[in-house]
């Protein structure tokens, strides 16, 4: 009995030994902890790194799980370009923390300073996890996966941005949508951000060459009528450069056997330049080709307003004079069209279609500008 409770008393005092050797251990370690800690953070407060470094390696040996030393040795690693360093100590941080929010934008920088643009994107991603309404680092993702072609991805951050309302920049992330969509094919997708483009405003040449990639990409998907509709809001928008706009109206048009929107530009064509007698003579035939005799002597007058002596447009007030029956009126307009040389040789035959040449050399003539033969000739 003597020997068994000795036996017990011994065994409770190698317990206490060990258990005090324990605490004093733990203690000892606690004690290291918090040295370390403490002689790491002044060495990189004063940007004293490699110190810093040994403190922060060494503390991690007492401490693995420690997060914040795993970090921090990042830092000072990467403060130092030492990037090897800095993506070794970070991966451990994230190891302990996978979203941990500062070793992740340091790994970010880390990565992109490396050019591992992928790994970047990673980190990035993580960040997002953490603080998913951080529109300056969805900005940045976005942008990484731009440059990298990622263009799919891009699109998912850039229209949560815009769905964000983040109102600094709309302009510039609506451009930026509307060109992903266009490389992939969404031409749908396309357009509608172009015309969110174009509906936010602003004017000036921003909004011009919208509205242009606008008409391509509608004409791309043969919606015509939407072209037209672009090409009219253009002139306004644009009204110096408004006789190119209904000039290509006029061709798309034209293209597709479209009269009345060939009409329609023809119209805004001779209104931005009135000069443009080819356009005036063209509205003169197609109103004559509609028995509408009024609208045609309004355009007449206004053709040969700007010059009197146009060739084209004499001879169109002959025919027309000629339909009402005045062959005198329409001999002096064909006679004044051939000081023109491009229209003479029409004009005489015209002349000689209401009166006929009577002497030889007036025959001669006739012949030679290829007028047929004269009436005495026929009888």
């Amino acid at each position: 009995m003597k020997y068994k409770t000795m036996r017990v008393l011994g065994l409770a005092v190698c317990m206490f030994m060990l258990l005090a050797d324990a605490r004093a251990e733990e203690a000892s370690m606690a004690d290291s902890v918090r040295k370390y800690k403490f002689l790491a953070k002044i060495s990189r407060e004063k940007k004293e790194y490699d110190e810093a470094i040994h403190y922060y390696t060494t503390l991690l040996q007492y401490s693995p799980q420690d997060l914040k030393a795993a970090f921090f040795l990042g830092d000072m690693y990467y403060r130092k370009r030492d990037f090897a360093g800095a993506r070794t100590a970070l991966a451990r941080a994230v190891a302990i923390d996978s979203l941990h929010l500062n070793s992740n934008l340091r790994l970010y920088a880390v990565y992109r300073a490396v050019g591992a643009v992928d790994s970047a994107a990673l980190s990035l991603e993580r960040v997002l996890l953490k603080k998913p309404a951080a529109a300056d680092y969805r900005r940045k993702l976005a942008d990484l996966y731009r440059r990298k072609g990622q263009s799919a991805r891009a699109i998912t951050h850039y229209e949560q941005l815009v769905a964000a309302d983040a109102d600094t920049g709309l302009t510039e992330l609506f451009t930026m949508l509307a060109s992903l969509h266009e490389e992939l094919g969404h031409t749908g997708q396309a357009l509608a951000w172009r015309r969110r483009l174009v509906d936010r405003g602003g004017g000036g040449e921003g909004q011009i060459g919208e509205l242009e990639s606008i008409v391509e990409l509608q004409l791309q998907t043969d919606d015509v009528q939407g072209a037209y509709t672009s090409l009219l809001e253009l002139a306004k928008v644009d009204s110096q450069s408004a006789y190119s706009y209904y000039n290509r109206i006029t061709t798309i048009a034209t293209e597709r056997n479209d009269e009345s929107m060939r009409f329609k530009g023809l119209i805004g064509m001779v209104e931005a330049n009135p000069k443009d007698l080819e356009s005036v003579a063209l509205l003169v035939q197609w109103h004559l080709s509609r028995d509408e005799a009024t609208a045609a002597k309004t355009r007449l007058k206004q053709g040969l307003g700007e010059d009197p002596v146009n060739g084209n447009l004499l001879l169109l007030k002959g025919e027309m004079l000629v339909d009402q029956g005045d062959e005198e009126g329409a001999i002096a307009a064909f006679e004044k069209a051939k000081s023109n040389p491009v229209w003479e040789k029409v004009a005489q035959q015209r002349i000689w279609q209401l009166r006929p040449p009577e002497t030889e050399e007036e025959k001669l003539k006739r012949e030679f500008f290829g007028g047929g033969e004269s009436q005495e000739d026929q009888n």
